[in-house]
């Protein structure tokens, strides 16, 4: 199960990467964070802890990163399921876009289960306008 937004952004992927890529720079679109820690290089592998208001730290691992291209982090969450956190930077027909998903993969799904990941996709759009906003500058 997936929800996804996708954006048109005027800037270059360069520009862009390091809101994902920077740890620094993810309170300027991830409103709610109050702590940030990869237990490594920010590569593909490399786990880490996030702590978000009012919710319990979570661990998370780096399920794919392709620099300028890509960014998606896994966070299992006991009795739903693992959520994957997917960023992406797309180029297509001269333009530049940002695209956000958020997926919950398990055995089977219920309207429960929707209606967490619905509540999990929620503020992804405003976040997604957040970067555009501080690219476009």
């Amino acid at each position: 199960m997936e929800l996804q937004c996708k954006i048109a952004v005027n800037a270059t992927k360069e520009t862009i990467w390091p809101y994902y890529a920077d740890p620094d720079k993810w309170p300027v679109w991830e409103e709610d964070l109050e702590s940030l820690v990869f237990d490594g290089e920010i590569k593909t592998g490399t786990t880490g802890r996030m702590k978000l208001k009012d919710m319990p730290e979570m661990p998370f691992v780096l399920a794919e990163v392709i620099e300028n291209a890509s960014y998606c982090d896994r966070t299992d969450v006991p009795g739903m399921g693992s959520l994957f956190f997917d960023h992406k930077i797309l180029r297509e027909t001269g333009k530049t876009y940002i695209q956000h998903s958020v997926r919950l993969e398990k055995e089977t799904f219920t309207e429960e289960d929707m209606g967490f990941l619905r509540g999990v996709f929620s503020d992804v759009p405003g976040s997604m306008l957040k970067i555009k906003r501080e690219v476009e500058k």
